[in-house]
């Protein structure tokens, strides 16, 4: 029961924007979760805000640019989508796998399907990108979680 409890914390994290799957790996690790079941759980979290936000961020974007609604929010995506408006038109949804698939802040589930929706993107091609992107970028996570935690138990013994 415990480690269901820990696995769904592990999942709730990796929802939260900024967090997401690279936050909610080593989270789930330090809860005592093997490290396998904290990525897929992990995973699995940000797999379910990803379905969400390929098939709603376009509609709610152009919403609130209509109704001039969250201009902050729209001109924070405006100003994401203009920095890498280039690449993403050059290269598409490779632009955006790339994008998330190296683990640093800023660069995740949440602003890459934010900016492929800007880009009215399809949904299937949002989800095949960022989905592929969050297995990459957790794997690398995984494995620098996982030599940290051998190295800190090494160091112990």
């Amino acid at each position: 029961m415990i480690v269901i409890r820990r696995l769904f914390y592990t999942f709730l994290v990796s929802m939260v924007p900024a967090i997401e799957i690279k936050g909610a790996i080593p989270f789930g690790i330090a809860l005592g979760l093997d490290p396998r079941l904290s990525y897929f759980a992990a995973l699995a979290g940000s797999s379910v805000i990803l379905i969400f936000l390929a098939f709603f961020t376009n509609w709610f974007y152009r919403f609130c640019k209509r109704k001039h609604l969250l201009k902050h929010f729209t001109g924070w995506m405006d100003k994401i989508t203009q920095k890498h408006s280039s690449k993403i038109r050059r290269f598409g949804p490779l632009a955006i796998f790339a994008y998330v698939a190296v683990p640093i802040p800023g660069t995740g589930t949440w602003t890459g399907s934010i900016i492929a929706g800007v880009f009215n993107m399809k949904p299937r091609n949002i989800i095949l990108s960022v989905f592929s992107g969050n297995i990459i970028s957790g794997l690398i996570v995984s494995m620098v979680g996982n030599g940290v935690l051998n190295m800190i138990q090494a160091v112990r013994m």
